[in-house]
């Protein structure tokens, strides 16, 4: 159960309900929930992603993201054999992929609303990421985000921040047939 899969940003201005509550107050048709529509962040929502890109130490929660990325959807680990199963945030290869992963979350954070992915998607289609694996690690910096924000870390800036992951997932999506 997601608030974020289940509720639009919209949704959110409900957010003194009780997680059951809300989720019957933003539950949608089936049909609406999985009709994937292109996502484009508001005037705030920007402001709050490059608030929060820019104070957070990015190597570090993106290192922690990958490990428990690796942790909870241990299928992702499959392409990183070169790690030997080393998957701890420490670990070198692990603050490696962070650091690639990072370089790209400053290039979408500059460009929000117009992130071009188009040659990274098409090298991460190559060599078999699974598209999912995109959404996961989004969900897995949001947890990380939460964890370091705590309630700085409002239920506006969560549903900004999942506006943004999803459009990195689905940039990173965009050269897959």
């Amino acid at each position: 159960w997601v608030w974020s899969e289940i509720c639009s940003a919209a949704d959110y201005k409900n957010a003194d309900k009780t997680p059951d509550q809300h989720q019957l107050s933003c539950a949608r048709s089936s049909s609406e929930r999985l009709t994937d529509k292109m996502v484009v962040l508001t005037k705030e929502e920007l402001s709050y992603i490059v608030e929060i890109w820019s104070q957070v130490d990015k190597k570090l929660i993106t290192a922690r993201a990958l490990e428990r990325v690796f942790a909870v959807y241990p299928w992702t680990t499959r392409l990183f054999s070169k790690l030997n199963g080393k998957f701890k945030a420490t670990d070198i290869g692990v603050q490696e992929h962070a650091a690639k992963v990072v370089s790209a979350l400053d290039i979408a954070v500059k460009n929000i609303n117009n992130i071009n992915f188009k040659q990274l998607s098409s090298d991460h289609q190559n060599i078999g990421v699974d598209t999912q694996n995109f959404k996961a690690l989004g969900q897995t910096f949001l947890v990380e985000l939460a964890l370091q924000y705590k309630l700085k870390f409002t239920p506006k800036k969560h549903a900004a921040a999942h506006k943004f992951f999803k459009q990195v997932a689905e940039a990173l999506s965009s050269s897959y047939h």
